[in-house]
């Protein structure tokens, strides 16, 4: 009886003290597995952490790079922006105008046009971006035809390709729209072809078309005969801050424009780049956000088209 006793003991310690393990077991168990939990919410907050560290970093570059660039533009503007004042200034006090030859006056006279037109086409990008800066959203969207307005800006160029003897072929779709800044569209081709001109060789060509429309993406080019461009030049051109480019004949310029074209585009979607083409010069594609027509833009299609017949005869 004793020994049965003792074995009852025996077994009732040791269910006692199988369940106790059991319950440390799971204890431990459930510790650990909230433990490891633990562990990986620490590493998934240290895993955002990083990434919160790595994109303020960036928005700080980014801010950065938004400061020096407004800075240059500022300073650019405004060094060009005085120059025909300047000029103004010294011709007015000239001790005697009458000693002057007529054909100094007119030489002096002309430079004087020349700095105004530039500094009139300056004040016009500059306060373009500026508007687009003080905006969120660039609220001035409409439908336009790209090849009539494309038109509207090669007539500004008609008389420096004269000049220069160059040639200018265009194969644009008569029937592909943007829905944009009309103003930025107008810009940015402007400053391209303007570049395309400067840099072209004399008697060569320039030939602006579309590469491709993929999608809700539509992709010009404008390609010009020329000296083909350094690498580096290249490369600085595709980054943001492009104002070192030099102008390889007569002085030297502040690419101001290709910077702001580039900050324009990326507001609205688009993009810029360019490459070099070997032996034969410079090509410069342009993306834009396309707009895909419906049979609701009738009329807007009949009154641009109205708008460009006007606008042409006008021109001539």
């Amino acid at each position: 009886m004793e020994n049965q006793t003792m074995i009852t003991i025996l077994i009732t310690g040791i269910i006692v003290s199988k369940i106790i393990i059991g319950f440390l077991l799971y204890e431990l168990i459930r510790k650990n597995r909230i433990l490891k939990r633990e562990k990986v919410k620490l590493l998934r907050t240290n895993i955002a952490l990083e990434e919160q560290a790595d994109q303020i970093k960036k928005y700080n570059e980014e801010l950065k790079a938004s400061e020096l660039f407004k800075i240059k533009v500022l300073s650019i503007a405004s060094h060009d922006l005085r120059t025909p004042f300047i000029s103004m200034s010294m011709l007015l006090n000239a001790v005697d105008l009458s000693l002057m030859s007529k054909l100094d006056m007119e030489k002096v006279l002309m430079q004087l046009g020349s700095e105004l037109s530039h500094s009139q086409n300056m004040l016009d990008e500059v306060l373009l971006w500026a508007e687009s800066q003080l905006r969120d959203n660039l609220e001035n969207k409409e439908t336009f035809n790209i090849s009539q307005q494309i038109q509207h800006v090669l007539l500004l160029f008609q008389k420096d390709l004269m000049s220069n003897n160059i040639s200018l072929e265009e194969s644009l779709p008569k029937d592909v729209y943007l829905y944009m800044s009309r103003d930025i569209f107008s810009f940015v081709i402007r400053n391209i072809v303007s570049n395309a001109v400067k840099f072209c060789k004399y008697a060569g060509k320039i030939t602006l078309g579309v590469s491709e429309i993929k999608g809700d993406e539509l992709l010009l080019y404008i390609e010009n005969e020329g000296i083909n461009m350094p690498e580096s030049t290249v490369e600085k051109l595709n980054n943001r801050n492009s104002w070192d480019h030099r102008k390889a004949v007569n002085g030297t310029g502040a690419g101001l424009g290709v910077s702001l074209c580039k900050d324009l585009l990326q507001r609205v979607g688009g993009k810029i780049y360019f490459e070099n083409i070997s032996n034969v010069g410079t090509i410069v594609f342009i993306s834009f956000p396309i707009h895909t027509i419906t049979a609701l833009d009738d009329e807007i299609i009949n009154k641009e088209n109205s708008n460009f017949m006007n606008g042409f005869k006008e021109q001539n």
